[in-house]
């Protein structure tokens, strides 16, 4: 964890008289890591107190997402991403009812009257874009963003140096406030077992996927794990090879790529999950000889988190946003070849069998809900007492 000594985040911000009128845009809920961000800054800040929120949604997204009921909800078809939220959704929206507009993605839209909040997630499409014309456009629309926020969140210390290299703002601007977890997954671990029709008994590695983007190395990790089979890199280790297990809304796309289907029939022993259930989640990463990341860049990497909240070691590539959450149990590769991912899965296969369990408390109650949830109140009141200024 970086320092941030020069952030907006204040430790002796002014208390407010009353409870912070937030008004959040939660039209990404359900929608990938973003969405996990908006329901575990919903439920912390609700339980931490001294916020009144107010969810800007689709319509109907009330019916769709279960919220409590302190939470009230605005409404707008406007889509993420469209000129219409750039230029008109501000316009539509009545704002007088609120002290912060908070928008969870480097969207903000013009022509809002009250002081703003951005989170920036990462900058992959000027970092990794899949289209020629990407940097182009999402530089533009982050700088801007950036620019007009009166404060700006991001979730690693590496998509703030990014942020701030790549635009003019002042550091004091940007605050890095990471992702949080679930609080299940912090609660001391449990017996849970695993659907005797979804897996078999013997060993696996763990990959989640919330996409299957190029950048999340998806088709370097069959390779390796290809590797790893086929020149048995597990033989001294254990008597049997762990088979791969893909998990996430990300595997389900799998069905729908003729080459990565293909590969996966080839090389064998790997298993597509898709989408699991908290419950499965939670059973997969404790049981899991290790969760791998072969993410060439990540904002941030909450299944990383995840995983050492049940107890399970991470092996990753060396990438900026995942060297800020590994624990010295954790394997990095040496770089971001394919022969360093085969070879760093030898050694997370043979650590998990040679370590004991650990949990890694003091770590793991930074990104609680209630510690994010403090820290991202602190910076609204921080922006309110410093009367909304730029």
């Amino acid at each position: 964890m970086g320092p941030q000594s020069s952030q907006l985040v204040s430790e002796e911000a002014p208390q407010p008289q009353r409870a912070v009128r937030l008004l959040l845009d939660a039209r990404k809920l359900g929608d990938g890591g973003i969405g996990v961000y908006i329901e575990n800054l919903i439920h912390g800040l609700l339980e931490i107190g001294g916020v009144e929120i107010a969810l800007l949604a689709k319509p109907g997204a009330n019916l769709q997402f279960e919220m409590p009921e302190q939470v009230s909800w605005v409404f707008d078809r406007s889509p993420c991403y469209s000129l219409d939220e750039l230029f008109l959704l501000g316009r539509r929206l009545e704002l007088s009812s609120y002290d912060l507009f908070h928008t969870p993605h480097y969207m903000l839209p013009f022509g809002i009257s009250i002081p703003s909040i951005v989170t920036v997630h990462d900058l992959i499409h000027i970092e990794r874009p899949e289209r020629f014309y990407y940097p182009w456009i999402a530089g533009r629309l982050i700088s801007s963003a950036v620019k007009r926020a009166h404060a700006v969140i991001t979730v690693s210390n590496h998509t703030r140096e990014a942020v701030l290299a790549s635009t003019a703002v002042s550091e004091i601007k940007v605050s890095h406030i990471p992702n949080a977890i679930a609080p299940f997954l912090l609660d001391a671990p449990t017996a849970l077992a695993l659907p005797a029709s979804m897996l078999g008994s013997g060993a696996f590695f763990l990959a989640i996927f919330s996409n299957i983007k190029p950048h999340k190395g998806l088709r370097d990790l069959l390779l390796a794990y290809r590797g790893f089979r086929e020149q048995h890199l597990w033989r001294r280790i254990t008597a049997t090879c762990p088979n791969l297990v893909l998990a996430g809304f990300g595997a389900e796309q799998i069905a729908a790529n003729f080459a990565l289907s293909a590969l996966i029939e080839e090389i064998g022993g790997i298993t597509v999950l898709g989408a699991v259930s908290s419950t499965e989640l939670s059973a997969l990463y404790r049981k899991a000889s290790a969760l791998v990341v072969p993410s060439l860049l990540e904002g941030f990497c909450l299944p990383a988190l995840e995983a050492q909240a049940c107890g399970a070691l991470v092996v990753c590539r060396p990438v900026g946003a995942l060297q800020e959450l590994v624990t010295e149990r954790d394997i990095v590769a040496e770089d971001l070849s394919i022969e360093a991912l085969q070879r760093a899965l030898k050694l997370g296969l043979q650590r998990s069998l040679t370590t004991e369990i650990t949990f890694d408390t003091k770590h793991l109650e930074r990104y609680s809900r209630g510690a994010v949830a403090r820290k991202v109140l602190d910076l609204y009141q921080t922006v309110l007492s410093a009367g909304g200024a730029r």
